[in-house]
C-alpha cells in the first residue's frame, strides 16, 4: 500500500512539472528573425493568428529588402519591390496586387500597427517562412537569398539572443504592470482618428514638380507645418525622385504628372509615368496637369485635368507679399479652392503662406480625383 502510495505521489509530482499551469501558458511567445538577426521582443509588434494565418507585422518584411507605405489618411499599406505589390485596402478589409488580382487574407490594425498574414506573403514575394518551436515559445523565421544559416543552425546559435530578448520582454512587462498601465494586449484608444476639418478653408495647393530637389523642399516645408499639397511631376523629374514619391505615398501628399503632348501617345506617356510611379512607391495615380496639347486623348485614356478654381501660375509665390496676396484671394473665393501654383515657388513663399493659412485657420489637403466634382 506504501509502495502504491509513493508512486502516486511520484506520477502526480510528475504531471505538475511536465503540464504548463496558466501562468507558463501566459508566457508563450513569438520570436521573430529576419535572416540571422533577432528582432526585439514587444507586446506592441508580437505575432499572433487570425481567421487561420500568423500575423507578423509589414514593417518586418523591410527588414529582407521590400519597400513598405502606410498611408493611414487613405486607409491603404503596401508592401513592393521589382514591379510585384500587394496593396491592403484597411477601410475595406481587401487585398489586391499589382495586376488587380485579389486575395482571401487582408491587413488587420492593432494600435497603429500594420500586421500582415506571414505565410501568404513570403511566398508571394519569394520569401522562406518557418515556424519552429523554442525555448519560451515559437521562432518565426523569414529569410531571403542573403541568408547563410540553416534554421536548425541559427536556432542554436541563436538561443542566448532569445533568450536576452525574453528577459528585457518580462522587465517591460514589470514595469508595465507596476505602472499601473491595463493596456497590454488590448488595442489602442489613441489610435488617430480621421482629421476633423477645421474652422477655416480647405485649399488644395497644385505645384508643378520639374526639379527633384525643389520637389523636395516643398514637402519639407508642408510637413514643417503639417499640411499637405498635390506635386505634378514632369517625367524627368519623377525618374529622379524615387526617395521623395514613396515619403509622399506614406504621408498621403497628391502625386500627379504633367502631360506635353508630342512624341508618344497620351495614353503611352502616363502609362509609361505611371509604371515609373509604381516602382517608385507602389501607387498610381490618374491626376494630370495638361501642359499643352488636347484634352480628349488624357481623358479618354481614363486620367483626370486639373481644373483648379484659382490659376496662380503667372503670379508665382516667392516672398512674403506674394503670399500674403495669394491668401486674399483664395479667402475672397467661395467654399474650398483648388489653387495651381505652378512651378515659381520658393520653399520661403511656401512657408510664408503656410504660416498665414495656418493662422487664418485653413487646411491645405491634397487632390484626389473627386475633388471639386
Amino acid at each position: 500500500m506504501k509502495k502504491h502510495g509513493l508512486a502516486l505521489l511520484l506520477a502526480c509530482a510528475m504531471l505538475l512539472t511536465v503540464i504548463p499551469g496558466p501562468a507558463a501558458a501566459a508566457d508563450t511567445v513569438y520570436f521573430t528573425a529576419v535572416n540571422e538577426r533577432i528582432l526585439d521582443l514587444s507586446d506592441s509588434t508580437m505575432p499572433f493568428w487570425s481567421g487561420g494565418y500568423l500575423y507578423v507585422p509589414a514593417t518586418v518584411f523591410a527588414e529582407l529588402g521590400i519597400n513598405y507605405s502606410h498611408n493611414t489618411l487613405n486607409q491603404r499599406a503596401v508592401l513592393y519591390v521589382s514591379g510585384k505589390a500587394l496593396i491592403f485596402y484597411l477601410g475595406q478589409n481587401y487585398t489586391l496586387d499589382e495586376q488587380g488580382n485579389g486575395y482571401g487574407y487582408t491587413a488587420i490594425v492593432r494600435s497603429g500597427v500594420v500586421f500582415v498574414p506571414v505565410s501568404p506573403v513570403s511566398y508571394y514575394f519569394g520569401l522562406t517562412y518557418t515556424n519552429n518551436k523554442v525555448a519560451h515559445g515559437y521562432l518565426i523565421r523569414i529569410r531571403n537569398s542573403d541568408a547563410v544559416l540553416s534554421d536548425t543552425v541559427f536556432t542554436d546559435a541563436a538561443a542566448y539572443q532569445m533568450e536576452s530578448r525574453y528577459t528585457q520582454y518580462q522587465k517591460s512587462l514589470a514595469v508595465s504592470e507596476g505602472s499601473g498601465s491595463e493596456e497590454t494586449g488590448q488595442e489602442s484608444s489613441n489610435t488617430p482618428s480621421t482629421p476633423q476639418p477645421a474652422d477655416g478653408k480647405s485649399v488644395y495647393l497644385c505645384l508643378k514638380a520639374s526639379d527633384a530637389e525643389t520637389a523636395a523642399d516643398w514637402v519639407s516645408a508642408l510637413d514643417a507645418y503639417h499640411m499637405q499639397a498635390t506635386l505634378y511631376f514632369t517625367e524627368e523629374a519623377l525618374s529622379r525622385s524615387g526617395d521623395l514619391l514613396r515619403k509622399m505615398a506614406a504621408d498621403g501628399y497628391g502625386i500627379g504628372f504633367v502631360y506635353t503632348a508630342g512624341g508618344d501617345s497620351a495614353a503611352e506617356q502616363l502609362e509609361r509615368m505611371n509604371r515609373t510611379l509604381f516602382e517608385a512607391a507602389g501607387v498610381k495615380t490618374r491626376l494630370v496637369f495638361l501642359q499643352s496639347g488636347d484634352e480628349a486623348p488624357v481623358t479618354e485614356a481614363g486620367f483626370c485635368l486639373l481644373a483648379p478654381d484659382l490659376d496662380r501660375s503667372a503670379f508665382g509665390l516667392t516672398t512674403a507679399n506674394g503670399a500674403t496676396t495669394l491668401l486674399k484671394r483664395v479667402t475672397a473665393h467661395r467654399g474650398s479652392a483648388v489653387v495651381w501654383l505652378g512651378e515659381d515657388v520658393s520653399a520661403s513663399g511656401l512657408r510664408a503662406f503656410l504660416s498665414a493659412a495656418e493662422s487664418a485657420q485653413d487646411s491645405c489637403l491634397a487632390m484626389t480625383e473627386t475633388t471639386g466634382l
